[in-house]
């Protein structure tokens, strides 16, 4: 069934290699239908336009120009790009502060209205898998500051972006998510919450990381006893947790022969237990029955008296390039040996602490370069492991009192603030680089 009409000039068709024939096909998102092509004898102006019935069919909502490719490979036109951001649930709140998701997705949402692009936030209960539809949702404001969520259907998209902020609601939409991957026209990037486990194994493959990594293995019995031996300090985290819940700092008293841990829940609490049978015994309840990796402990650095790490926001451009986009310090409060900013962590600029703790201007540049180098092999390390498509990655990264890096944490689903004492510009690349990296991934 043929569905309205494409009009190209002759000098766009030429530029994109365009077959003249009465009928092609023509896609937006998942949604193809054939069309009338009309080529326009004008030379002059590489332009396009989709009459109203092919806009319709093609749920095209934009009002200005989408970019346009001819697909060689599909033999069809592509207008596009279509980004469609999961989410879990739409949260609508009248008050939210600047790291929510709330805050996060209508900041999306605001940046990808001003892009040559039709993006949209999503739902997996808004699906229409036979129609190949979405309902998706746009941050309209008006004139008092606030807004309000509008809704529309669009196309399955030609690129999702998976902004699902909890495991548990991953684990809930496990067959929607999968059922999304497998679309013939979308590709899907930052899959999933990753396993801490899981993500050490990948990375000690690679022996150019090795040296970063504090040693590493699952908490058994047997396994906490022979890191007990080695390590003044270790830490017992959950391979599924975030924002640094509990996590159980183990310490060992020589003089008493005892072990003495702290565990992180919403405040903090402190045990002691006779060996590693008891206090896999006594952290029990508070481990719930999730499997565990036991980690060297680092002798951290300090910034007058708080011990700090670097938080890395690593991202692909618009090129389909690796590039730092954030880099900060996050310093624990004096005290705590955690500087999770949900823990009260303070944000600082690396330039300062790097010069506080390094002094010399090329020591300072060869740590960076050094940093550099590490957030790009860790990125196409976890590439190539065949784990899915990362356009982002947020990278813990410690420096001991003697200035050895360690590479601590990997994060496939960095959380971000729409607010800083710092640079807007920098936030602003931060949620701006996923979009052009669609952009590239749709094939723009």
């Amino acid at each position: 069934m043929l569905r309205g009409k494409v009009i190209i000039t002759r000098s766009l068709a030429q530029e994109l290699k365009v077959p003249v024939k009465p009928i092609i096909k023509i896609r937006a998102g998942n949604i193809v239908v054939d069309t009338r092509l009309i080529i326009n004898n004008d030379e002059t102006r590489k332009l396009y336009i989709l009459s109203p019935e092919l806009s319709r069919a093609l749920f095209i909502k934009t009002k200005k120009k989408l970019k346009i490719r001819y697909d060689t490979e599909k033999n069809m036109l592509h207008i596009g790009p279509i980004i469609g951001i999961l989410t879990a649930s739409i949260p609508n709140k009248p008050e939210f502060g600047p790291k929510s998701t709330q805050a996060e997705l209508i900041y999306l949402s605001k940046i990808g209205q001003k892009m040559q692009a039709q993006i949209f936030i999503f739902t997996p209960t808004g699906i229409n898998w036979a129609a190949k539809t979405v309902k998706g949702y746009n941050y309209k404001e008006n004139s008092g500051g606030s807004g309000v969520w509008t809704a529309s259907t669009y196309p399955l998209p030609d690129v999702i972006y998976d902004r699902i902020s909890s495991r548990k609601s991953e684990s809930n939409y496990n067959n929607t998510r999968e059922k999304l991957k497998k679309l013939a026209f979308s590709s899907y990037f930052n899959p999933s919450f990753l396993n801490k486990w899981d993500v050490h194994q990948i990375l000690f493959n690679n022996p150019e990381l090795r040296p970063y990594l504090p040693e590493t293995k699952l908490l058994d019995k047997e396994n906490l006893e022979d890191m007990l031996k080695k390590y003044k300090v270790i830490y017992a985290k959950p391979v599924d947790g975030s924002l640094g819940r509990k996590i159980i700092r183990i310490t060992v008293d020589e003089k008493k022969q005892t072990l003495k841990y702290t565990v992180y829940v919403r405040g903090k609490f402190n045990g002691q237990a006779t060996d590693a049978t008891d206090f896999i015994k006594k952290t029990e309840k508070n481990r719930e029955g999730k499997t565990y990796i036991i980690q060297q402990g680092i002798d951290m650095a300090n910034y007058k008296g708080s011990v700090f790490d670097l938080r890395i926001i690593y991202q692909k451009d618009r090129h389909g390039e690796w590039r730092i986009s954030k880099k900060f310090v996050r310093l624990a409060p004096k005290g705590s040996s955690l500087s999770n900013m949900s823990r009260g962590g303070k944000a600082e600029t690396s330039k300062k602490i790097l010069k506080y703790f390094f002094h010399r201007t090329e020591l300072i540049e060869a740590k960076n370069q050094e940093i550099s180098a590490l957030c790009h092999a860790v990125a196409i390390t976890m590439e190539q492991s065949g784990t899915g498509i990362y356009g982002e990655l947020g990278l813990d990264i410690g420096i001991d009192k003697k200035g050895k890096i360690w590479l601590i944490e990997v994060n496939s689903k960095p959380r971000k603030t729409t607010e800083t004492e710092l640079s807007m510009t920098i936030v602003k690349n931060t949620f701006k680089r996923p979009l052009e990296y669609a952009t590239y991934l749709a094939g723009f």
